[in-house]
Formats: structure tokens, C-alpha cells, sequence
């Protein structure tokens, strides 16, 4: 009776001397409950990097658990999210099973950390695709200190940090496809529709050739880009598809924000910048294209089958 006892006021006391400003820091970095960074803390020796990196092992190892066992379901749902910056743009389609996680402020903020990691992956120039092993091998970039969740995530491998979500938000998610666009004498452009914080349901990439200015093209990049989302063509020139229907074909479409054709405008962008401005490529993406998705049960037809 003693013993335990005396084990008990030992756990007590050596949970009395964690410190309160280490374990302050601690959970700024990881937003962990208050027992487990105390716990963690009192195993470090309160030592906030070494606590740190046990919580982060022992997520990764739940999250890879997690993920062993949900690997089989389909991930239909989930967010297309783009990034743009100093000319380069990337865009990449993160999946999860259900609308829920994808409207889930953490899971949108795994996609947009993500996307940006895209960004310095892929060949410069007209838009590229980024293999998925790849960027799953990339490091979450810092900008911002990025926090995913509630944690930072900078410096964590990309698959890493799907792993570590799928664990906290219970979920199957996959990196289903990326790609990237700018640089090599082309600025880009990117934009996203049915979403905030940077992801939603479709987002478009769009790739300009020219000498004019960058923050310029930058914009007009943009607006194609969202030009794209709300068309959907298929080819950037007629040159590209000769016999293509006009409405299929991106420079001969009416501009969604007026002026003429996308064509019109962008000879009048030329001459307003003093320099040529060519389309050197565009990709949209739409949330689960080509994903095979579940039947859903027909409820009422297995009623009128019980009721016969």
C-alpha cells in the first residue's frame, strides 16, 4: 500500500517540476494536449527540442498506423490548392474521403503548404508536371513558419506531413497530382474557385511568355487562370488544334472579364507592355476527376424491398 502510494506521489512530483515556460513554448510549437506535453516534457527533461521531436515521432508513427488501416478507402473528396510567388505558381490536388476534412481548416492548410512546396519542384518555364514521389519527398517550405494544424510543419518531409494529418483527422488521404509553371523567361499565374485560404474545387495554372513586366503579367496570369477555371478549354492556341471548335480553344474565347477574345486582350496587354505576351501553357485541375467513387446505398429502394 505504501509502494503505491509512494509511486503515485513520485508521478505527482515529477509532474510538478516540469517547467511552465518550457511547456508554454512547447505547446506554441504543438498544439498538444496539456497532459501529453507535460508528459513529454517530464521525459525530456524539459528540454523543449527533445520533447519536441518524441511528439513528433510518436504522431508519425500513429498517423503511419492510421493510415495502414485506411488506405483501401476511396478518397474522392478533398481540395485543389495553388500558390503563387515572384512569378512561379504550382498547384496540386491533396484527396480525402469526405467533404468534412476537406472543409477542415487543418487539411486546407496541409494542401496550400503543400502547394507552395510544389512550387520549387518541376522544370521551369511553360507549365510542367511535378511527380508525386517527388514532391512527397520535398520539405514543407517555411515560409510564414508554417503551422498546419495547430503545429509547425516546416522541415517535414510532404509525405510525412500527410501522414501526420491522416492521423489526427482519421481520414485516407492521398497527393493524387501536382504541377508547376514560371521562370526560364515565363511569369505565372494561378487561382483557385470554390474554396478560401488558398484551395477549393477547381484551380487553373497559366503560363505567359514575354519580356514585359513581371508584376504585370503576374496579374494577367491570374486572370487567365481564372478565366480557365470558369471555360474549361482545352487548347491554349489554334496553332496547338487546328480543328478544334472555337470554344474549345483558349485565345479565341471571350475574355470572362471583357475586351474581346483572350486573344484580342492579349495583344492589347502586348502593346500596352511593350513586349509580346504569348500563352506558354495552362492545366486546370477539378477536385476527384477520374476517381472512381463508391455506389451509394439506394435507402429507399431497401425500404420498398423489407416492406414487399
Amino acid at each position: 500500500m505504501l509502494a503505491r502510494a509512494g509511486g503515485r506521489a513520485q508521478r505527482r512530483g515529477l509532474a510538478t517540476k516540469v517547467d511552465m515556460a518550457a511547456l508554454k513554448r512547447l505547446r506554441q510549437l504543438n498544439a498538444v494536449p496539456l497532459t501529453k506535453a507535460r508528459e513529454a516534457l517530464a521525459r525530456a527533461g524539459n528540454d523543449v527540442e527533445r520533447a519536441l521531436a518524441q511528439l513528433e515521432r510518436d504522431a508519425l508513427a500513429a498517423g503511419a498506423q492510421k493510415a495502414a488501416k485506411v488506405r483501401d478507402r476511396v478518397a474522392a473528396e478533398g481540395a485543389v490548392a495553388v500558390y503563387a510567388h515572384g512569378g512561379r505558381a504550382a498547384m496540386v490536388e491533396l484527396g480525402c474521403e469526405t467533404d468534412f476534412v476537406a472543409r477542415n481548416a487543418t487539411f486546407v492548410g496541409l494542401a496550400t503548404r503543400v502547394a507552395a512546396a510544389a512550387a520549387g519542384l518541376g522544370a521551369a518555364g511553360a507549365v510542367a508536371e511535378v511527380r508525386v514521389d517527388e514532391l512527397a519527398d520535398a520539405r514543407v517550405d517555411e515560409l510564414a513558419n508554417a503551422r498546419v494544424g495547430g503545429r509547425r510543419v516546416d522541415g517535414l518531409r510532404v509525405g510525412d506531413a500527410v501522414t501526420d494529418a491522416i492521423g489526427r483527422l482519421g481520414e485516407n488521404m492521398v497527393l493524387r497530382r501536382a504541377a508547376a509553371a514560371g521562370g526560364a523567361g515565363t511569369v505565372a499565374g494561378a487561382y483557385v474557385h470554390g474554396g478560401g485560404g488558398g484551395a477549393g474545387r477547381i484551380g487553373a495554372l497559366v503560363a505567359l511568355r514575354s519580356d514585359g513586366d513581371a508584376a504585370a503579367l503576374g496579374e494577367l496570369a491570374r486572370q487567365l487562370a481564372q478565366h480557365v477555371v470558369g471555360f474549361a478549354p482545352r487548347h491554349a492556341t489554334r496553332a496547338d488544334a487546328p480543328d478544334a471548335a472555337p470554344d474549345t480553344v483558349l485565345e479565341t474565347q471571350a475574355f470572362v472579364f471583357g475586351g474581346g477574345s483572350v486573344g484580342d486582350v492579349l495583344a492589347q496587354r502586348a502593346a500596352a507592355l511593350g513586349a509580346a505576351v504569348h500563352v506558354a501553357g495552362f492545366v486546370r485541375f477539378e477536385r476527384g476527376e477520374g476517381v472512381a467513387r463508391p455506389a451509394q446505398p439506394d435507402f429507399a429502394a431497401e425500404v420498398r424491398r423489407q416492406l414487399q
